[in-house]
């Protein structure tokens, strides 16, 4: 029985295996590929990138503070309608009942600061409807209107700016600011963006170069083993082999995680990030990036970053705002000297009552008088029949030390200030254009020095193989050749990406400072991957910093 249920077991486990086999493969999921240029990538990045869409939104919040701020020149209209109802106790003897006063009153005004030489005027119109039972008044119903009109204009002080002015032109040079600022961060995208892209292009092509000394290595373990088997070399020599195989395993699952990296830098910069459909799409970069040796102007490429520059376009913005508060405390350090004009004027209407003096004061109601209607009482009032005149000149003169000159004080040290600062930057500028002008030069010698050592390190290798092929040579000459040709083609790509990255720092710090002297809107652009996964060296060791310098425009090497 143990027999027959082993055979039925093995039977079923058969059948399954046969059932697996047979179903078709379950396929893994489709990943598409976006096939970019490195224009096409900068194109999309200005399109999609989320931190640029951010800073796109200041110069529109700036021009909302110029409305702000202009906003108060703007006419202010106001108007209100009131009703009074009063009854007032005999408090006097003359007024031996009690008082009622019923009053409608209407208003109407407009006020304005005009933006031209400190003015400001204001006019407004009022009526007054009073009805009221005091045998004292002389209309009942009473109708009053009156006009004010009045003139305020500075002399010596605000004259020329105020604090209105001041605000206003304050807003509209930190508007340009804002300008300079996405402009900026226009430059350091579009240089993210090419920088990650040539990073990109390296870290595929460092995959390659780690592929083809993985399968010279395999070559070698397959030629020593067949020795070994023949007891033509002795098994050290297949263990040397195999070791060498996998540390180049080792380095190729490097270089392919670097490009994988990289690809995530380069999707964050062009994609939006929050679509997570993006994030499965394999970008394939299809330029080769630029080796043609190029002799840069210096002269003129620091010419047109002294005058395009965004960094310096702010400084001297900011010589224009301290140059505004400069010019606002010293205005302020005058007196106060204004002149100012009132014109009043008034009409009165209504129901006349009519007395019999005769029998003493007040006298004896006997009746309704003449009626003066409203549009009498308008009449008396633009025709000016009962107008008053009131003008005059004011003046404060403050005694002593005040504020108004150590305010003047520091903002006339402020604009110095800034002076020196607009000098120290461009100085800066002049430097960093010069410095990314010498890493140019400085890597395209690189790339000769470094193909030439490819180039050797190949001979080498390939007389290393005939040499060990007929014996005269051994395993570990050709481990070494071939580690040295993986180095050398490291230190070649390194060099390679070192000068690409130069060229975008040098355009780019033509039109703006380096990426970390200011809140543009790109990513902080990372080290080249080619010298990370190339292994140690001399030359690895430089290629890292050198790279990394040009993308980010640090001074040195």
């Amino acid at each position: 029985m143990r027999i027959v249920f082993g055979l039925a077991l093995a039977s079923l486990t058969l059948s399954a295996a046969s059932a697996a086999a047979q179903a078709p493969a379950q396929p893994p999921p489709a990943i598409s590929a976006l096939r970019l240029t490195v224009d096409e990538a900068v194109k999309m990045a200005l399109d999609h990138n989320t931190d640029l869409n951010a800073d796109r939104l200041d110069p529109q919040i700036s021009d909302t503070r110029v409305a702000a701020a202009a906003g108060v020149f703007r006419p202010a209209l106001n108007s209100g309608l009131n009703r009074n109802n009063q009854l007032q106790p005999p408090s006097s003897f003359l007024i031996p009942t009690p008082t009622r006063t019923d009053a409608v009153t209407s208003s109407a005004g407009v006020s304005q600061r005009l933006p031209w030489f400190g003015t400001t005027y204001s006019a407004s119109w009022s009526a007054v409807h009073t009805d009221s039972n005091s045998f004292l008044t002389s209309y009942n119903p009473l109708l009053t209107s009156g006009l004010s009109l009045s003139f305020s204009q500075p002399l010596v002080r605000d004259l020329s700016i105020d604090a209105a002015r001041t605000q206003l032109k304050s807003s509209q040079i930190n508007r340009d600011v804002a300008d300079t600022r996405l402009r900026e961060s226009l430059v350091h995208t579009t240089a993210a963006v090419k920088s990650t892209y040539w990073n990109l292009v390296s870290a595929i092509a460092n995959v390659d170069a780690r592929t083809s000394a993985l399968n010279l290595a395999r070559e070698l373990v397959r030629v020593n083993k067949a020795k070994v088997d023949v007891g033509q070399s002795p098994p050290l020599d297949l263990v040397s082999a195999q070791a060498e195989v996998a540390s180049d395993e080792e380095q190729l699952i490097i270089a392919q995680t670097a490009v994988k990296q990289t690809e995530d830098r380069l999707r964050v910069l062009i994609f939006d990030p929050t679509d997570r459909a993006s994030w499965n799409v394999a970008i394939v970069p299809i330029d080769s990036p630029p080796i043609a040796t190029i002799t840069p102007d210096i002269d003129a490429a620091v010419t047109r970053a002294l005058a395009d520059r965004a960094d310096l376009a702010r400084a001297k913005k900011d010589i224009a705002n301290a140059a505004l508060s400069e010019k606002y405390a010293a205005n302020q350090k005058l007196p106060d000297v204004r002149f100012n004009l009132n014109y009043v004027a008034s009409g009165l209407g209504g129901t006349q009552v009519l007395r019999d003096t005769s029998a003493g004061f007040p006298g004896l109601v006997v009746g309704p008088g003449t009626i003066t209607s409203f549009g009498t009482v308008l009449n008396q009032l633009f025709g000016s029949n009962y107008p008053t005149w009131t003008a005059g000149v004011s003046v404060t003169y403050p005694l002593g030390q005040t504020s108004e000159e150590a305010n003047h004080a520091r903002a006339k040290i402020e604009r110095q200030q800034a002076g020196e600062r607009l000098k120290s930057s461009e100085g800066r500028a002049i430097q960093q254009v010069r410095d990314a002008a010498w890493k140019i030069d400085m890597n395209a010698k690189r790339i000769a020095t470094t193909r030439a050592s490819r180039e050797l390190a190949e001979q080498r290798l390939d007389s290393e193989q005939k040499r060990f092929e007929v014996g005269l040579s051994t395993s570990f000459f050709v481990i070494q050749a071939q580690r040295d040709l993986a180095q050398a083609k490291a230190n070649e790509l390194g060099a390679v990406l070192a000068y690409d990255l130069a060229l975008v720092d040098f355009e780019a710090l033509q039109e703006a400072g380096p990426a970390g002297q200011s809140n543009g809107g790109a990513q902080p652009q990372q080290q080249p991957t080619v010298a990370a996964s190339a292994g140690a060296g001399a030359a690895a060791a430089v290629a890292a910093p050198a790279a990394a310098r040009a993308v980010t425009g640090i001074p040195g090497f």
